[in-house]
């Protein structure tokens, strides 16, 4: 009797049905070959189709090239910096004159003695006052606001804002201080259209992946260093939601900041414009400034009166100017 043995290799054998002698295993090289061929081929051919008709694989890049002059940047240089800048902004407080014009509020208040606080990435006061005293502070975080009247005791508090069309409170916040965060940005849905190397500004588009492809944000940046100088916030459609530009940039233990900040939102009939000075980057944070809850609580423990603005009640506009210093 024959001893067979079986022996683990990575070829492929056969058994040998041949007559007279004994039985044996022999390779068969053809076959194994046009397996492997087949399973090194067809298989990953056939992943890369899924992948394609799924739209988790992209051949090249969805956006043509614009020629540029030489001496262009590079738009992952530009994205980093802006990036780097802005993560190092965690806060920062300022004074200055403050003009708003929003859906809360019916007319443009002016206050050349306010004061502005700003968290990274959607947290927001700004308290008007006319000759030291407090006459309006508007506050939100995330899509919640609290607006307060101090001289008549009432105060208006949302807390999940539905009255906007295209931005919450939350959007409208970010796109004033922190619109996008660049180091996430996928470097293939940003082109630059433009760069002038006289005065060192660049022009640059970032796209939404989808069919069609649709323009998101169009965005002017200075450098380098690289800062942002307009942003422009687009739906699919092409029209404009919202128009930020920011000027006379400053810079403190090498983080630059503008002291003058100009936002329009069209579709929400909604304007602020921030000239700021005395700034201090990254101060210590309040605990309770930004706690809505416990701010309402200790409004309500001081007798104020809650108000619906969006039902007419509140300040009228002659008090709200008379109070808080404002021009219109």
């Amino acid at each position: 009797m024959n001893d067979i043995r079986f022996y683990r290799t990575s070829r492929i054998y056969v058994r040998n049905q041949g007559t007279g002698g004994p039985r044996r295993w022999e390779p068969q090289a053809g076959r194994f070959s046009s397996c492997l061929w087949y399973r090194l081929m067809v298989c990953p051919a056939c992943l890369l189709l899924f992948g394609i008709c799924a739209g988790c694989i992209s051949l090249g890049t969805p956006l043509k090239t614009v020629p540029l002059p030489p001496g262009a940047p590079a738009v992952e240089s530009i994205l980093s910096g802006l990036s780097q800048n802005e993560a190092a902004i965690r806060s920062f407080r300022a004074a200055g004159t403050i003009m708003v014009q929003i859906p809360e509020v019916e007319a443009t208040q002016i206050s050349r003695e306010s004061s502005l606080i700003y968290e990274a990435p959607n947290r927001l006061n700004i308290i008007g006052r006319r000759y030291g005293t407090r006459g309006i502070e508007l506050t939100y975080v995330d899509n919640a606001f609290l607006l307060e009247f101090p001289t008549k005791k009432e105060y208006c508090y949302q807390e999940h804002e539905e009255s906007f069309a295209a931005l919450s409170s939350a959007d409208m916040v970010r796109e004033m201080f922190c619109p996008e965060d660049w180091s996430k940005l996928n470097k293939r849905n940003v082109r630059m259209t433009s760069f002038d190397e006289a005065g060192q500004t660049a022009t640059l588009e970032i796209w939404m992946p989808g069919r069609p492809l649709w323009c998101k944000r169009v965005i002017k940046v200075h450098g380098a260093p690289w800062v942002l100088l307009e942003n422009v916030l687009l739906n699919a459609e092409g029209a404009i939601i919202a128009r930020t530009t920011k000027k006379e940039y400053h810079e403190q233990e090498g983080i630059r900041y503008p002291t003058e900040i100009e936002s329009t939102y069209p579709v929400e009939e909604a304007w602020m414009k921030f000239s700021m000075r005395r700034v201090d980057i990254n101060p210590g944070s309040d605990p309770v400034l930004f706690n809505l809850p416990e701010r309402v609580k200790q409004l309500q423990q001081a007798d104020y009166t809650r108000v619906d603005i969006f039902a007419g009640e509140g300040p009228t506009l002659e008090e709200l100017n008379a109070t808080s210093g404002g021009d219109h």
